[in-house]
């Protein structure tokens, strides 16, 4: 059964994106992001929220990400809510990055930091899509980083959509939250900070296929 629209305070976002082949094979890109509503007032419209979401965090990532990386899907469900279903919506575009890119197991990391010192109280995304370009050895630098520190802001950034309602970033303890029933628990806490690695990190479970 499903909870009334005044106890839908979390959102989650979920981009799943592909990597191109590169000479081996096409790899998974996901990234899950959370949002906890400011304010009950208007009612919760998952289609505004992720027009939002596209114009203040898709757009600056893919003016960043190399041309080998594409967003496909933005799934949007409301964590608040354990029976409710994901929400899919087209994600148009590809990175803008059209040279070399880096290996598919390489991501630049943007780490969350909360009020909280506790478990739960920090995250982070990694984020495929490297460009050669924008590196000098490990380190991001010159107009890549410049577009990097864009993706830093825009994860950092509390989000107003048409509705109008206002969401902001937050970290979900997945283990101090109930989200299998109703009625959830949701422990989440408010992004304080988003810092930028400036060295490239790596994400094991997005290598190609071995090629021989």
């Amino acid at each position: 059964m499903s909870i009334p629209d005044n106890q839908l305070l979390f959102a989650q976002i979920i981009v799943r994106g592909t990597q191109a082949a590169a000479g081996s094979s096409v790899t998974p890109a996901i990234n899950v992001f959370n949002y906890r509503r400011l304010a009950v007032v208007n009612p919760a419209n998952k289609a505004n929220l992720n027009a939002a979401f596209q114009t203040a965090v898709l757009v600056p990532l893919l003016a960043a990400t190399n041309a080998r990386y594409t967003p496909n899907t933005v799934s949007i469900r409301f964590l608040s809510d354990a029976t409710d279903p994901f929400a899919d919506f087209t994600a148009a575009g590809a990175g803008a990055i059209a040279t070399d890119s880096e290996p598919s197991d390489d991501a630049v990391f943007v780490y969350f930091r909360s009020a909280v010192r506790m478990t739960g109280g920090k995250g982070g995304k990694h984020f495929a899509g490297t460009s050669e370009v924008d590196t000098t050895g490990d380190i991001l630098t010159g107009a890549g980083l410049v577009r990097w520190q864009a993706v830093r802001d825009a994860c950092a950034l509390t989000l107003t959509d048409a509705s109008p309602n206002s969401w902001k970033p937050c970290i979900v303890s997945r283990k101090n939250s109930q989200l299998k029933v109703n009625p959830t628990n949701v422990v989440g806490n408010d992004v304080v900070a988003a810092l930028l690695d400036l060295n490239i990190g790596t994400m094991r479970r997005r290598r190609s296929t071995t090629v021989r």
